[in-house]
C-alpha cells in the first residue's frame, strides 16, 4: 500500500461519508462507528430520538474490537442526506456509511441428485470415527492435506465458524444434529434472529461447510478437517442477499463464540480497505483469529476488481484453482446403438425437462471439433426434428442462437455437449422447446464419432423428476490444477496483492441440503475459501495458536505458483500475482516448515511511491539454514486494452489481457543468507520496474522472490507493482461515451442554456425534465462529488447522497444520477442558471488538493419549477 495519507483524517471527516460499492445501498439503513468506546448503542438511539431524529436499531455491533451499530431512519426522510449529515457531525460519531446488500460468490456446475445417497443406512451420527482416503479426495492430494492426515491431523479441538446461508445439519455427512456434542455445535440465524441456522432451500452454506468438515459418505470423500467443531451464522435466506451490517454482526458473534477460524464466501466490490466490514475483519485478525474471504468469481471483468472484506491486510482473500478431476452428479439415462447399450448422465436446463421415452439422436455436425456447431441456419434438407433429440456442441455462439436455429427446423428437444469439463447450469426462454439439457464433452464426442460411422443412436430418457442419479469422476485434462478463469483479479486500488493464495475451488463435490438432493458439485472461490479455512484449522492444530498474519505468511511462502491458463490452454509464463497471489496452497509444507517469514507479499506500489522493502526470515528450527535469494518474474499484464479506452480489459471467450515478456529488476541487500537457530535476519529488496512499457495502459508487473535452502527447503514471496503513477490513471473517461450529461427527456447531451422543469417539493410531476449525469468509473475513487454551481461559479450544494467514498470501478452498466433541484442539505435550489460539477479523487490523491481531482462539468443550463414552485424545503429533523 502507499504510505498512509497524512490527510486521510480530512477525508474521513467528510460531512457525509457514503460508501460506493457494487451492491445497492439499503434505503434508510446506516452503520455508525462511535469515536467514544464507552457510548452505549441504546444511548445513541435515545439521544437522537429525543432530538427529533427517530431511528430504530438493526444490530448492536459494539464489542471489544468495534464500537457502533446499524440503524434505520424512521418517518419522513425526504431530506435523508441532510439528516445523515447532521448525525455525522455529532462529536461522538467517527464514521457513518450506508448499509449495503452483498451476495454469494457462486457458480454452479453440476446438478443435484438422489437424496438417498445422502444418508447411507438412514441413521444420524454425531461424529465419524474413520477417515480413510477416498477416490474423491483428489483436492487433498493437490494440497498436501493427505500427508497431514497421515500425520494424524484432522482439525481436532478447533472451532471453525462459517458465515453463509445456513446449513442442513440434519445431513448425516454433517453430523445429523445441532448443538453441544454435534459436528455443528454453535451459531445463529441472523435472518430470523433465532439460534437455529438450519437451511433447506439455498444450499450454498451446506456446500461450503461440507468442504471443511464432511464426514464419510456414499461418495467417498471427506472434508479437509472432519474433526473440527463447526459454527454457522446464517446471514442469507433462500438465495437472498446479505447486508454489510449483518455480516459485521455475524463476525462479531463468531469471534465472541471463540471461533479459531472464520470463513465467508459473500461479498461485493470495493478495492478499498476503509469499509467498516473490512475494518472489523482487520481488528479480528489482529486479535488472533484468521478470517478467510472469497475473492469473487468475476474473473471476466478484468483487473482492479477486488472484493470487499478481502481488500485489506486482515482478511485473507482466496482465489480458486480447478480440481484435477471433474466429479459430476447427473440425471441417469441410457442409450443404445448397434455396438450395444450404456448409461450416460445429463443435466437439465431450467425447467425444460424431457418426456419419458425413446428418441433418435440427431447430431447437427459429424465433426466434434466444429466450434460454431448450430450457429448458422440448418440446411433445407434437414429432416423433421420434432421426434428426435438434437445434439449440438457448445461454443462459437450463444445457446439461444443455436436453439433458435434448431427450432426453425422443428426441434422440440435439445442436448448440448460441453466444450469444457463438466456440465453447466444454463437457462433461457424457449417456449417451443420441451426438453433441454447438457451432457459432458466425452459423451457428446463419443456419440458424434458413432454417428459419423452411420451408426444410429437411440436415447432412453427419463425426466429429471423420476430419474435416478449417476456419478462420474473424469480427469480434468483441460484446466485441472490451473487457476480458474472465473477467479477474480486484483490488485486493490491501493495496489495490495489480492488474492493472497489460491485453493481448490473448481469442480468441488460436497454436501447439499437433503431436500435438494444431498450432494452437489459447484465451482467458485466460494468453494476455495472454506477449503482453505479447513487447511488453516489443520495448521493451528499442528503448530498451535499463531498470529493471523503468520498464518498468511506460512501458506503464502509455501504455496506453488503456476503458469497462466486462459481456461483452454496453458502459456509458457507464470500467471500474474494479481490473479494467483502466492499460488496454490501446500498445507503440508506450511505446517512442517521451520522457517517463518514476516510478509505474505511484497508491494512495490507505483512509480511515484516506489521504495525499497524489507522482509525478515526467522529460523525456528534447531539447525542452521542457508538460503540463496533470487527472483523469477511472471508476465507483466496491461490493465487497459490497446485501443485508447480507459476501462480495464474484460476477459471473455478466451480473450484475455495482453501479457508482456518484460520483468522488473530486483536487487537484494544480500544474495546468500545464513540464519542460525532462533535467529531472525532482515533482507532489503529494491525494484526497478520493467522498461519500455506503455505506462498509460497501467502495466502491472509481478513475480516471486525465491529462497532456496541448502537443506532442501525452498520458499517464495510474491511481489507486485504498477509500472505507472496511479495518480495519472483516468477515472472519469469522457472520450469513449462514458461520464456525460444528458437530458432525461430526450437523452441528448445537455446544451448551453437548456431549460429544465422540476416538480419541486410540492409541484406537479407533469411535463418535468432533469439533467442527468451518466457515470461509469474506469477505476475506483476514494471520493466522488457531484456539486451544483451557480451562474457565478459558487458551489450552492451537493446532490443528495454525495459525496460518496471508496467506490469501486464499474465494469458493467453505467449508473445515472439525475437532479430534481434538491440538495444534500434538504433544500431546493431556486430557479435560475446552474451547472453541475463532478469530481473524482485520483488514486493516492490528496482530498484537500483541488489538482488531485478529475473534473467533469456540464454546460450552464436553466431550471424552473412547475407552477412557479420555488420554495425551499425545510428540514424535518433538527439535532
Amino acid at each position: 500500500m502507499a504510505p498512509l495519507w497524512p490527510w486521510l483524517g480530512a477525508l474521513l471527516a467528510a460531512p457525509l461519508a457514503l460508501a460506493g460499492k457494487s451492491g445497492d445501498a439499503v434505503p434508510k439503513s446506516y452503520i455508525v462507528e462511535f469515536s467514544n468506546p464507552h457510548l452505549a448503542t441504546d444511548s445513541f438511539i435515545s439521544t437522537l430520538t429525543r432530538n427529533g431524529i427517530p431511528i430504530s436499531l438493526n444490530h448492536d455491533l459494539s464489542f471489544d474490537l468495534f464500537h457502533g451499530g446499524s440503524f434505520n431512519l424512521l418517518g419522513n426522510t425526504d431530506n435523508e442526506a441532510a439528516v445523515v449529515k447532521k448525525i455525522s457531525g455529532l462529536p461522538y460519531v467517527k464514521n457513518i456509511v450506508p448499509v449495503r446488500e452483498v451476495h454469494h460468490s457462486k457458480r454452479s456446475t453440476s446438478n443435484v441428485r438422489d437424496a438417498s445417497l445422502a444418508a447411507p443406512g438412514q441413521h444420524l451420527t454425531r461424529r465419524g470415527d474413520h477417515y480413510a482416503p477416498g477416490s474423491n479426495d483428489v483436492p487433498h492430494r493437490m494440497t498436501g492435506v493427505d500427508k497431514l492426515r497421515e500425520q494424524g491431523y484432522l482439525g481436532s479441538g478447533l472451532r471453525v465458524a462459517v458465515v453463509d446461508s445456513g446449513i442442513d445439519y440434519k445431513h448425516p455427512a454433517l453430523g445429523g444434529c445441532y448443538g453441544e456434542g454435534c459436528l455443528v455445535a454453535f451459531g445463529h440465524n441472523l435472518v430470523d434472529d433465532t439460534e437455529d441456522p438450519y437451511d433447506d432451500c439455498d444450499g450454498h452454506g451446506t456446500h461450503v461447510s461440507g468442504l471443511i468438515a464432511a464426514q464419510p459418505n456414499a461418495y467417498n470423500f471427506t472434508g479437509v478437517a472432519p474433526n473440527v467443531t463447526l459454527g454457522h451464522y446464517k446471514v442469507t435466506n433462500c438465495h437472498s442477499g446479505a447486508t454489510t451490517d449483518r455480516l459485521m454482526q455475524a463476525f462479531k458473534m463468531a469471534y465472541e463464540a471463540k471461533a479459531d477460524v472464520i470463513t465467508c464466501s459473500i461479498g461485493g466490490y470495493s478495492g478499498w480497505s476503509e469499509e467498516p466490514w473490512g475494518v472489523l475483519i482487520q481488528n479480528i485478525a489482529k486479535a488472533g483469529v484468521p478470517c478467510m474471504i472469497a475473492a469473487g468469481n468475476d474473473g471476466d471483468a478484468g483487473m482492479f476488481f477486488a472484493s470487499d472484506g478481502a481488500d485489506n491486510k486482515g482478511g485473507t482473500g482466496i482465489g480458486a484453482v480447478n480440481n484435477l478431476m471433474v466429479p459430476m452428479i447427473l440425471n441417469k439415462a441410457s442409450y443404445v446403438s448397434k455396438n450395444g447399450s450404456a448409461n450416460f448422465g445429463w443435466s437439465i436446463s431450467g425447467d425444460k425437462d424431457f418426456v419419458n421415452g425413446t428418441y433418435q439422436l440427431y447430431p447437427l455436425s459429424l465433426d466434434s471439433s466444429v466450434e460454431n456447431d448450430g450457429c448458422e441456419a440448418l440446411p433445407a434438407d434437414t429432416p423433421d426434428l420434432s421426434k428426435k433429440i438434437v445434439l449440438i456442441r457448445r461454443g462459437g455462439c450463444g445457446f439461444q442462437d443455436k436453439a433458435d436455429n434448431a427450432i426453425k427446423a422443428g426441434a422440440k428437444n435439445i442436448l448440448f455437449y460441453n466444450n469444457r469439463p463438466g456440465t453447466d447450469d444454463f437457462s433461457f426462454t424457449v417456449p417451443e422447446i420441451v426438453g433441454m439439457g447438457m451432457v459432458p464433452t466425452n459423451t457428446g464426442v463419443e456419440w458424434v464419432n458413432l454417428a459419423a460411422k452411420n451408426t444410429s443412436i437411440y436415447l432412453h430418457m427419463t425426466s429429471k423428476k423420476y430419474a435416478s442419479s449417476i456419478f462420474f469422476n473424469e480427469k480434468n485434462n483441460q484446466a485441472g490444477g490451473f487457476v480458474g478463469d472465473f477467479s477474480q483479479w486484483g490488485p486493490t486500488n491501493e495496489l495490495m496483492a489480492i488474492p493472497v493464495v489460491t485453493s481448490p475451488g473448481g469442480f468441488m463435490l460436497s454436501t447439499y441440503p437433503l431436500a435438494l438432493g444431498g450432494y452437489k458439485v459447484e465451482t467458485g472461490t466460494s468453494m476455495a475459501t472454506p477449503y482453505f479455512a479447513g487447511c488453516v484449522a489443520l495448521l493451528i492444530e499442528a503448530r498451535g495458536k499463531v498470529p493471523a498474519k503468520t498464518v498468511q505468511t506460512l501458506f503464502a511462502a509455501n504455496a506453488d505458483p503456476n503458469v497462466f491458463h486462459d481456461g483452454v490452454s496453458a502459456y509458457p509464463w507464470l500467471s500474474s500475482v494479481a490473479q494467483q497471489g502466492a499460488g496454490l496452497i501446500n498445507a503440508f509444507d506450511a505446517v512442517n516448515t521451520k522457517t517463518i517469514l514476516n510478509v505474505s507479499s511484497i508491494g512495490f506500489n507505483d512509480t511515484e511511491h516506489l521504495a525499497p522493502v524489507s522482509f525478515s526470515i526467522n529460523n525456528t528450527g534447531s539447525d542452521i539454514a542457508v538460503y540463496n535469494i533470487s527472483h523469477v518474474g511472471s508476465a507483466t499484464v496491461y490493465t487497459l486494452p490497446d485501443d485508447g479506452t480507459t476501462i480495464p480489459h474484460p476477459f471473455s471467450s478466451g480473450d484475455f489481457m495482453e501479457n508482456v515478456n518484460k520483468h522488473a529488476s530486483l536487487s537484494f541487500s544480500a544474495r546468500r543468507i545464513v540464519v542460525r537457530p532462533g535467529q531472525t535476519v532482515v533482507v532489503k529488496v529494491s525494484a526497478i520496474p520493467p522498461q519500455g512499457l506503455n505506462t498509460t495502459r497501467i502495466p502491472i508487473y509481478s513475480g516471486y522472490v525465491t529462497l532456496n535452502g541448502t537443506n532442501g527447503d525452498s520458499f517464495s514471496i510474491p511481489y507486485l507493482g504498477a509500472g505507472t503513477a496511479m495518480r495519472n490513471v483516468t477515472i472519469l473517461d469522457t472520450k469513449h461515451g462514458e461520464n456525460y450529461f444528458k437530458s432525461s427527456e430526450s437523452k441528448d447531451p445537455i446544451k448551453a442554456g437548456q431549460m429544465f422543469t422540476f416538480a419541486g417539493a410540492n409541484g406537479s410531476a407533469n411535463d418535468i425534465s432533469s439533467p442527468v449525469f451518466e457515470r461509469q468509473l474506469s477505476m475506483g475513487t476514494a471520493r466522488l462529488e457531484i456539486d451544483v454551481k451557480s451562474s457565478n461559479g459558487t458551489i450552492v450544494g451537493s446532490l443528495p447522497n454525495f459525496p460518496m467514498l471508496y467506490m469501486s470501478r464499474a465494469p458493467y452498466s453505467p449508473t445515472e444520477h439525475s437532479w430534481d433541484g434538491g440538495l444534500a442539505d434538504g433544500t431546493y435550489a431556486p430557479a435560475g442558471t446552474y451547472s453541475i460539477r463532478v469530481r473524482a479523487l485520483k488514486i493516492f490523491g490528496n482530498p484537500a488538493n483541488d489538482s488531485d481531482y478529475e473534473v467533469v462539468e456540464s454546460p450552464k443550463f436553466n431550471i424552473r419549477y412547475a407552477g412557479n414552485n420555488m420554495k425551499a424545503r425545510s428540514l424535518d429533523h433538527q439535532v
